[in-house]
């Protein structure tokens, strides 16, 4: 039984974050919804159940230091409570490391490593009798592909994070992880390359990754927290 228990579930409005929302409100979680674009979270809403019981949308952008306050409010305001975060949104783009300027830099970190990071300490210091952590990381963070190497790098501070909060959890009950997917089926997949450069039969769908995060969530890899969890595509 999760009693109620509440996710916050970031990139919600699509893919993973979709199948996340998903998975853990069929396991009786309440979730909030948290993406830039609130018809696209109404749209994974829709899916869920009856808004206000099971669900919250909280358009917001994770980069943004006011919208990541609002959304603690915005959750604690709806359901009292905060269980869990799943750190799902992220961006990514082809360009190699010599091409980067000091902005592109910025926006990929405060997207794919400071908003989520800054988000989670938030969360926690409201997780009195425990909680976990989830970041989608990447495999880029192992070896990226040419063009991800910033990517990969803003995605490699995430599992830090998740390593530094197993060492500090001391008594607080608190579990992290960091599940690092290969290629995934996705849109933002797709506006990079298309099925000629990598055919569909070599990605991740999306469930097949929401399972892993969700099984950190419920508590079915214990044994796993502080790691980083990898799953190359086909």
């Amino acid at each position: 039984m999760t009693d109620g228990k509440v996710a916050i579930v970031t990139g919600a409005g699509s893919g993973v974050g979709r199948c996340v929302a998903k998975q853990l409100v069929a396991k009786g979680y309440r979730v909030v919804l948290v993406g830039r674009t609130e018809s696209t979270l109404r749209e994974t809403g829709d899916l869920l159940g009856p808004e206000g019981m099971c669900w919250k949308a909280v358009a917001a952008d994770i980069s943004v230091d006011a919208d990541r306050a609002r959304i603690i409010e915005e959750t604690k305001a709806a359901f009292g409570r905060i269980d869990a975060v799943v750190n799902n949104a992220g961006k990514a783009g082809l360009k190699k490391l010599r091409d980067f300027t000091i902005d592109d830099l910025r926006e990929q970190f405060e997207v794919n490593a400071l908003g989520p990071i800054d988000l989670t300490a938030r969360c926690m210091r409201e997780m009195d009798e425990g909680g976990v952590i989830v970041f989608t990381s990447s495999m880029s963070t192992k070896d990226p592909f040419p063009g991800l190497g910033v990517y990969g790098c803003a995605k490699a501070a995430l599992n830090a994070a998740c390593r530094a909060i197993k060492n500090e959890a001391g008594k607080s009950n608190i579990r992290a992880y960091a599940v690092a997917p290969g290629a995934i089926e996705t849109g933002m997949l797709r506006s990079m390359w298309n099925e000629k450069v990598l055919p569909r039969d070599k990605t991740l769908d999306p469930d097949t990754v929401a399972e892993q995060i969700v099984a950190c969530v419920t508590g079915e890899t214990d044994a796993q927290s502080g790691e980083t969890i990898f799953l190359p595509s086909h």
